[in-house]
Formats: structure tokens, sequence, C-alpha cells
């Protein structure tokens, strides 16, 4: 049981916004988020330690597909400014004393990054989200997706350089 615990704790809050992004809708979301760790505690005898991040956001993975097989036709949002419904902390664009004009290029910018992900293939965006977001490594992301860390990587830098180029086209963007 402290080692159920110990998982809840330390995943609770990135496994549901994982999903909250992927679904976009919290109710959904805390459903799916709950069906992962009850389906963690009816496994976790088979689970390895090193191997348990990866398991989980696999099976929230599934049960997305799944809600949205069944339920509705798949609308993602994957970032959101500021403070998110979940009370994760989101990319934050807000500068240290936001006046009139910062606010106006704050909402611009957020909306111009909401639609270039969602002007993404799903593969590319949820590469983008697992490695870039919430920072899985891409070993962990390929165990994930199914797939190779090559693969991992490729989609990656593809999914990177759509969002540069697609964003580019509104915001002046400077690279470091």
């Amino acid at each position: 049981m402290e080692r159920f615990e110990r998982y809840l704790e330390q995943f609770r809050r990135p496994i549901f916004s994982y999903v909250m992004r992927l679904v976009n809708d919290h109710g959904a979301a805390e459903d799916i988020a709950q069906e992962t760790f009850v389906r963690l505690y009816q496994e976790l005898d088979r689970i390895r330690d090193e191997t348990a991040s990866a398991w989980l956001y696999r099976v929230a993975r599934n049960l997305v597909t799944d809600y949205v097989r069944k339920k509705r036709p798949v609308t993602f949002t994957v970032l959101k400014g500021g403070q998110r419904d979940d009370d994760e902390a989101g990319l934050d664009f807000n500068s240290p004393d936001p006046g009139p004009v910062a606010h106006s290029y704050q909402v611009e910018l957020r909306r111009h990054i909401e639609e270039t992900l969602a002007a993404m293939s799903e593969k590319f965006r949820e590469v983008l989200v697992l490695v870039d977001m919430q920072r899985l490594t891409h070993e962990q992301a390929a165990k994930v997706l199914n797939c190779s860390v090559k693969t991992v990587s490729a989609r990656l830098a593809r999914a990177r350089e759509f969002f540069t180029n697609r964003l580019a086209r509104h915001v002046k963007i400077e690279l470091k």
C-alpha cells in the first residue's frame, strides 16, 4: 500500500495534467486519471519502479484513446498560459509588470500557441506534450507511445519545426 501511495503522490498531478491537455474536459480527465490509478493498484505487483512512469502514461494514453472513440470527436487544448484548471503551473507568459499592451500581447500569444498546437497532427502534438511539457525522457515517451526512441526523436524534431515555423508567422520569435 505504501508503494501505491508513493506512486499516487508522485504521479497524480502529472497524469491528470497530461490527460486534461488531451481531452480538455475536467470531469473526463478526473475519471480517466482515477481509472489509471485503479489499474495501477490492480497491477502493482507486476510493475517495476524504473518503468512505472512510462506504464502510467501509456495506460492514461490508452484510456484517453478509448474515451475519444466512445464519447466524441477529439478536441485538444494542450496549452493554457498561466494557471490551468488543475492548479498546475502552465507556461507563464506574464511579464513582471504587465500593462495593457503586455496583457494584450500575452492573450494573442496564447491564442496563437493554442491554434498552432491544434493544427498539429496527433502524433506530433502528443510527443511534444510528453517531452517538452510533461518532461518525459525520449525513452519514457517511446514506451508511452509504443515506438522506438529514434521515432520519438524524429517526431519531436518535426513537431518542434512545425511549431516554430507556424508560430513564427504570427509572433516574432527569438531563438537562443
